[in-house]
C-alpha cells in the first residue's frame, strides 16, 4: 500500500469515526446514510491542505522512520515527497491528468496517464460505512491537544469476528476538531504493543495552494519511463490468466489456513503505451480469506518488462534479504512487501500477516511451480 492510499483509508476510517459522535450516536446512532451526508459536507468545505508527516514503524526489534510531506487540491491535484533514511527522495505529482513519481536514488521518472475519476458516490460511502460499523467499536477517550490544534481522541476496535485484522487489535486516532482529519494514530498488536506511529504537522487547510505547486519539472538526465494509462482490469480465472498470459506464471505452494485463489488481474502496457522500452505485462494473483473483505486478502504481482533495468527502480527501498538463496527487498509495518526476481518474472507479495508468514509463503514459489 502506498503512503496516499495508506492515508486515504485512515481518512475514511476517521471521518466516519468522528461523524459517529457529531451526530450524537452515544444516544442515538445514526443510519449510514446520514453519516455519509456529514462526511461529504465536511468534505465540500475543504477545498485543499497540506502537512507533513513523520511515519515510524516498530517490528522485530527495528525502528523505521519515513517522512512525507504533502499536498493536495481538489478535485484531484496532489504532491508528495518521501524521504527515508539513507536513501534518496521519492516525488509523487499528479495535475490530475498526468503522474509522476521520480526516484532519486536511480534518476529516473515513471509517467502515467490517470483514467477519469468522477469520484466516489454517495452510495460507496454508505457501504463503507455500514461495513465500518459492523467491524468496529468506536469509544471517544477525550480532548487532547496535538501540534498546537485541539483533538478528539478515539479508540478504534475491530470486532472479534473481524477477520480483517490479523496483526491489529487496536487503534487510536487523535482528530483535529476543526477539519476531521488525523493529526496522529497509533497501531497495535494483539499483545498491546505499539507497532505504527504516524504524526502530521503543520496541517494548514484552505490556504489556497496555487496550481504551480502540481507542475512536474523533468530533472536533468533523467530516464523517464512511459507507463501509458492503466485501463479498468477485468477479473479472470487462473486458468484464463494462464492462457492469456505470456509468460509462465507462479503460484505459491502453500498459504495460510483459510485462503484460497479468488481471480486474477492482467495488465499490458504494450497496447497504449508509445514507449517500447518501457512496456511490461503484469499478472495480479489475489488470494482471499473466506468471510473477510478485499483488504486482507493476500496479493502476488508478477511482471515482465522488456526493458530489464527498468526493475532496478522498484528495488531500491527496503531491507535487503533473500528468498530461497535470492536476494531481494522486505518492506515491515502494517503493510508489509517483499520483492524478489526469478528469471524474468519480477514479483511483489503483500500479504496483511506475521513476517513469517510471507516468507513462508514466498519460499513457496518457485520456476517450477
Amino acid at each position: 500500500m502506498t503512503i496516499t492510499k495508506k492515508f486515504k483509508s485512515i481518512l475514511v476510517l476517521t471521518l466516519i469515526a468522528v461523524a459517529l459522535f457529531a451526530s450524537g450516536c452515544t444516544e442515538e446512532n445514526p443510519s449510514a446514510e446520514e453519516i455519509a451526508t456529514q462526511m461529504m459536507d465536511k468534505q465540500d468545505s475543504i477545498q485543499d491542505y497540506s502537512y507533513t508527516m513523520h511515519m515510524t514503524s516498530y517490528a522485530e526489534g527495528k525502528t523505521e522512520e519515513i517522512e512525507c510531506k504533502y499536498m493536495f487540491k481538489k478535485p484531484d491535484k496532489f504532491k508528495e515527497i518521501i524521504t527515508r533514511p539513507g536513501e534518496g527522495d521519492q516525488i509523487d505529482v499528479s495535475d490530475g491528468e498526468i503522474a509522476w513519481s521520480y526516484f532519486q536514488d536511480t534518476n529516473t521518472v515513471l509517467k502515467e496517464k490517470l483514467p477519469n475519476n468522477s469520484g466516489a458516490p454517495k452510495e460507496d460511502y454508505i457501504n463503507t460505512i455500514n461495513e465500518f460499523l459492523n467491524d468496529h467499536n468506536v469509544t471517544l477517550l477525550g480532548v487532547e491537544s496535538v501540534d498546537g490544534r485541539t483533538a478528539y481522541l478515539l479508540e478504534i476496535i475491530p470486532k472479534e469476528t473481524d477477520r480483517d485484522y490479523e496483526l491489529i487489535s487496536k487503534i487510536k486516532i487523535w482528530v483535529d476538531q476543526e477539519t476531521w482529519m488525523p493529526l496522529r494514530y497509533e497501531f497495535y498488536n494483539a499483545d498491546g504493543n505499539l507497532t505504527d506511529k504516524n504524526e502530521i504537522r503543520d496541517l494548514k487547510v484552505n490556504t489556497g495552494i496555487p496550481d504551480s505547486e502540481f507542475q512536474f519539472e523533468i530533472p536533468d538526465g533523467a530516464k523517464i519511463v512511459d507507463l501509458g494509462e492503466i485501463k479498468p482490469y477485468e477479473e479472470l480465472s487462473l486458468e484464463e490468466a494462464r492462457n492469456r498470459a505470456s509468460f509462465k506464471i507462479l503460484t505459491p505452494e502453500y498459504l495460510p489456513e483459510g485462503y484460497k485463489f479468488s481471480y486474477s488481474i492482467i495488465t499490458n502496457n504494450s497496447e497504449y503505451s508509445s514507449d517500447p522500452d518501457s512496456h511490461y505485462e503484469t499478472v495480479e494473483l489475489i488470494y482471499a480469506k473466506e468471510g473477510a473483505s478485499i483488504k486482507a486478502s493476500i496479493v502476488l504481482t508478477e511482471t515482465v518488462y522488456k526493458n530489464a533495468s527498468t526493475y532496478s527502480i522498484f528495488m531500491s527501498n527496503g531491507t535487503d534479504v533473500k528468498i530461497n538463496g535470492t536476494e531481494g527487498k522486505y518492506v515491515s509495518g502494517e503493510a508489509k512487501t517483499l520483492r524478489w526476481k526469478l528469471g524474468d518474472i519480477n514479483l511483489l507479495l503483500g500479504v496483511p500477516l506475521e513476517e513469517d508468514e510471507i516468507f513462508k509463503i514466498a519460499e513457496s514459489i518457485s520456476e517450477k511451480s
